[in-house]
């Protein structure tokens, strides 16, 4: 069976912008650790002092409000970063990041990533677009929030994470360990509303929902009615309103949870 760091790693991933010489001085460069599900890597709150590069496994993202709530703000898999604000300044963790199942990763302490950046100076930019482009894209998810309906968002959600996450099966069927409330985090709508729009979803065939997990069957259903790139950006350039089909946002995020962000 072949080492999950010898596979290829997820395009637009952290490491898979690296060159080859880069890619291995980083996995090099830290602690082999192992995490089990619901294990946290990073606690939000606490000093940064250490970046996870995943080599294995998923991570979850949330960010916790002053009322004990919990909201997902993002999923990550192999070849990604998480802790990526301890090497760029020394502000306390924006997020929490808990393994989904079992999880492998390599540690490396802010020194020894430093060292890194002086011998690759490459590395640390790599770094800084990557988080820039996490950030586009969720600045992007959330403009949608205002302007498309929930069905609309939550199978642009499915079809990136299918896309990047998904565990592919023998008969074409990709496995999401996501639970319906944190899609619905994910997307910006309520859980409630989750549950009626992928209830619908399940009655066409392009899903099946199970304890803790997304099955999706139909992928081209999901591109064919989720926002795409161009229809994201025109009606937020031409004020066009939301088109209602009776989903709400209620529910969403509210006034005291964090804004877009990277995971620190």
């Amino acid at each position: 069976m072949t080492s999950p760091i010898r596979q290829p790693w997820p395009p637009a991933s952290f490491l898979e912008r690296l060159s080859e010489a880069e890619r291995g001085a980083v996995l090099g460069a830290g602690t082999q650790v192992q995490f089990d599900d619901e294990d946290a890597l990073v606690v939000q709150g606490d000093v940064g002092r250490d970046v996870y590069v995943l080599t294995a496994g998923l991570v979850r993202v949330v960010v916790s409000a002053a009322s004990g709530a919990e909201t997902t703000l993002a999923l990550r898999s192999r070849g990604d970063l998480v802790g990526e604000f301890a090497i760029l300044d020394d502000l306390p963790r924006t997020a929490t990041a808990r393994a989904v199942g079992k999880v492998s990763a390599v540690r490396i302490g802010r020194a020894a990533f430093d060292a890194l950046g002086k011998r690759y100076p490459e590395i640390k930019d790599v770094v800084t677009r990557h988080v820039v482009a996490k950030m586009r894209a969720e600045t992007e998810r959330h403009a949608a929030e205002r302007v498309w309906d929930a069905p609309q968002r939550l199978a642009q959600v499915l079809y990136e994470l299918a896309e990047t996450h998904g565990q592919p099966s023998g008969n074409g069927e990709i496995k999401l360990p996501i639970t319906q409330s944190a899609l619905g985090s994910l997307a910006g709508v309520a859980t409630s509303t989750a549950e009626r729009a992928l209830k619908e979803f399940r009655q066409r065939g392009a899903i099946e929902t199970g304890y803790g997990t997304i099955v999706v069957r139909d992928l081209g259903y999901l591109g064919s009615i989720r926002f795409t790139n161009s229809s994201r950006e025109n009606p937020l350039q031409r004020g066009i309103p939301s088109r209602a089909t009776g989903y709400g946002r209620t529910g969403g995020r509210s006034e005291g949870d964090a804004p877009p962000q990277a995971t620190g």
